[in-house]
């Protein structure tokens, strides 16, 4: 998308619309995902679990929009996301405290794609974990092709990942990437993505 390109979309009718359906989607979730804590927690779960016990139930819907959002906003947008967005979780319990990254990554987002041909997953889909390792493994290689700062930060969130969440025994074959807010899939591969267990 070209600089003439942008500033006609950000003008547009349909972007004010398209940012506001998004909003709503991620609240929603939002409110879904705390009425099924509220449910682990009082079937007698601590914190942790309960935590993401809930997440799972709006996994789908969480992988759905955010690939909606990282192929939907422009390169820059995405690495300010990547600067804070990083934290998904194991079951994506974590990115549901990111509202302020999330949120602005929204905002910055637009009905047609900015940067890439990549097409997002609908929430069946997402859901599948094996069709979402391919989106996130398309995705990270296609972000990464971008530019350098763009490769840049795929890098240190994967050193990042190694250095934290990634340290359990892991492999591809027990755990499914979670997101790349840059995407790491799985450490082997370039990117940001939380795991969560099959």
């Amino acid at each position: 998308m070209s600089d003439a390109e942008e500033i006609e979309m950000e003008a547009a009718p349909e972007t004010a619309s398209y940012r506001h359906h998004h909003r709503m989607t991620w609240q929603s979730i939002r409110s879904r995902y705390a009425e099924a804590l509220g449910a682990a927690k009082s079937r007698g779960l601590a914190d942790e679990p309960a935590s993401k016990t809930a997440a799972l139930t709006v996994r789908g819907a969480i992988r759905a929009l955010m690939s909606e959002l990282l192929t939907r906003s422009p390169v820059p947008a995405i690495l300010e996301f990547l600067a804070v967005g990083l934290e998904w979780g194991e079951a994506g319990e974590r990115i549901l405290e990111q509202q302020a990254a999330v949120l602005g990554l929204i905002e910055s987002a637009y009905p047609r794609p900015t940067w890439t041909k990549l097409e997002p997953l609908d929430r069946e889909a997402a859901e599948d974990d094996a069709r979402w390792f391919a989106w996130t493994t398309a995705w990270t290689e296609a972000f990464g092709a971008t530019s350098p700062a763009a490769q840049a930060a795929l890098a240190r969130d994967t050193a990042s990942l190694q250095g934290s969440e990634m340290k359990v025994s892991t492999s591809p074959r027990r755990w499914a990437p979670w997101l790349t807010s840059a995407a790491v899939i799985v450490v082997a591969t370039t990117g940001i993505a939380m795991a969560t267990r099959e």
